[in-house]
């Protein structure tokens, strides 16, 4: 209660101004934040409780002084939660992480600091310092039930408890926000714990049973039958072009992105050489019969033996500029996509694990994805949304329509799977899901990818102001938001252009997006 006191006080001088909300944190503040040693969070969160960290940060940029406590829950669930000493504005934000995590991803809750946020993030059970390392998961079943869902759930009740105790009130909103591992993260968190947050914003998700697989799909339809790429860049470029010739500029502009992928009817078949002996010149570049053949393995995405496929598409229409990085070996190295996919062969896909002793299992195409069920049981998510419905919660999720890792095709299928379950309008009630055109994953890319999902939750979850479009802004070297998340309003210099993004299944009205696209004018300053 003492930090109440610090705020009732500071209440009576008519609010902080801005050299006050910056200052350093005075001896009452370092008191009220120290106080949180005292904290026991074991009845809160279930499990035992062991605070490392108990103390200030001063301003630094645009973070304002923060009391910072960070600890681990039993067995070893890594947390840090960070509040503003001074202007909170009675919400939490909890983050989520990217790849395997293993670290605390500090970036991803600084820019809703700055916005005066409490914020918490985990480790997700597990503290490696690399996240791509998944040896923690060998046979190690505590350990994947963390990663699953148990640490987000109690890192989020721990740092519940961490506000009431600082501020004397609880928060009067809680968000969820990530992309990627941290969209599967807040998908399972909709699904498994929907009375944690009040709104979650999940982008591009990680599919347990289809993401990976797809990669090991990509890697032996680009295999020829002696283990060499049947394509390589030139023929990714080639492809490139042609979709963009076909399909650019349906949405009025000729501007590098394809709006909308899944209608575009460019098939790699048109790039075919002709037959040895057939009339007409060859073209200057074309693809021989074993290279269209793996184009559109490519793009359909896994598929039985029969012909059924897993899902409703593999790599996207547009998204060719991006195949060299994923399914070609540097120099020394192995391909990314090779590399994730022993990895999660190893120690993530199977229940139990491979002995480390015997080659690493192929993934049968013929036993589709349930041959997963175990672990997706742990770590996956399902489009049971009901409960979530229920606690009032609001859903907005997105996905980069380029995205060169995750794949758009699982997202949509998810979406309609949600769609039958519930019916389109209860499913309407609550959730929006946005395909991004021209952005990669988690942001970046040809496209305007820079959105701000957080505000556009906020007006829905407290104002009911439903997102009918987002503003999408092409900034200048945009990174994505594991890297750093963007902080709005953007400055004007960054930006090239804006574009409406609208709700699938709406596509925004050509006229439109024409005069968006060409303008190329910033946006104005606010």
């Amino acid at each position: 209660m003492m930090r109440l006191v610090v705020v009732l006080l500071g209440a009576l001088a008519w609010g902080p101004s801005h050299a006050e909300r910056v200052a350093p944190a005075d001896a009452a503040d370092r008191f009220a934040c120290e106080a949180l040693k005292a904290i026991d969070l074991s009845e809160a969160t279930g499990a035992s409780v062991r605070l490392t960290e108990v103390g200030m940060l001063a301003p630094a940029g645009d973070q304002p002084a923060l009391c910072r406590v960070s600890g681990f829950i039993d067995p070893q669930v890594g947390f840090e939660v960070r509040m503003p000493v001074r202007d909170w504005n009675s919400k939490l934000l909890v983050t989520g992480c990217s790849n395997l995590c293993g670290i605390l991803q500090i970036q991803g809750m600084e820019d809703a600091l700055a916005r005066g946020y409490a914020a918490a993030t985990t480790d997700m059970g597990h503290r490696t310092g690399d996240t791509s390392d998944a040896r923690w998961a060998w046979n190690n079943p505590a350990l994947e039930t963390d990663f699953g869902h148990r640490a987000t759930h109690v890192t989020t009740l721990a740092a519940k408890e961490l506000v009431a105790n600082y501020y004397g009130n609880r928060p009067d909103y809680a968000y969820f926000r990530g992309c990627s591992t941290g969209g599967r993260q807040a998908l399972v968190a909709a699904e498994r714990y929907p009375e944690d947050y009040d709104g979650i914003i999940a982008g591009a998700p990680f599919n347990q049973s289809l993401s990976v697989p797809h990669m090991a799909w990509l890697l032996a339809a680009n295999a020829g039958p002696d283990g060499e790429p049947l394509l390589e860049r030139a023929e990714f470029e080639l492809l490139g072009k042609a979709a963009l010739a076909a399909c650019d500029a349906r949405d009025g502009a000729a501007d590098g992105v394809i709006s909308d992928p899944e209608a575009c009817r460019f098939r790699p078949d048109a790039l075919q050489c002709p037959a040895a002996g057939e009339a007409g010149a060859a073209p200057p570049a074309c693809l021989t019969a074993a290279q269209v053949e793996a184009a559109n393995r490519i793009y359909s995405g896994p598929r039985t033996s029969a012909g059924k496929t897993w899902s409703s598409g593999g790599s996207p229409v547009g998204s060719e500029f991006t195949w060299e990085k994923s399914l070609l070996a540097p120099p020394g190295k192995q391909p990314f996509f090779q590399f994730i996919v022993e990895n999660w062969s190893r120690y993530l896909a199977y229940e139990p694990d491979p002995p480390m002793s015997s080659p690493l299992p192929v993934v049968d195409f013929d036993a589709g994805p349930g041959q997963f069920a175990a672990t997706a049981a742990v770590a996956g998510f399902r489009p049971d949304l009901e409960r979530f419905r229920s606690h009032g919660g609001r859903l907005l999720v997105y996905h980069g329509s380029v995205d060169e890792s995750l794949m758009p095709a699982h997202t949509l299928d998810y979406w309609r799977q949600a769609r039958k379950r519930l019916g389109a309008d209860q499913l309407d009630e609550f959730a929006r899901l946005f395909i991004v055109p021209g952005m990669l994953h988690c942001g970046g890319g040809p496209g305007a990818a820079d959105i701000d999902y957080l505000s556009a939750l906020e007006r829905w979850v407290e104002a009911d102001e439903v997102p009918a479009s987002l503003l999408a802004h092409k900034v200048r070297d945009a990174v994505p938001t594991s890297v750093r998340q963007p902080r709005f309003p953007l400055a004007p210099a960054t930006v090239e252009y804006t574009r409406r993004v609208y709700p699938w299944p709406q596509t925004a009205p050509l006229a439109a997006e024409r005069d968006l696209n060409s303008s190329r004018l910033p946006v104005p300053a606010p």
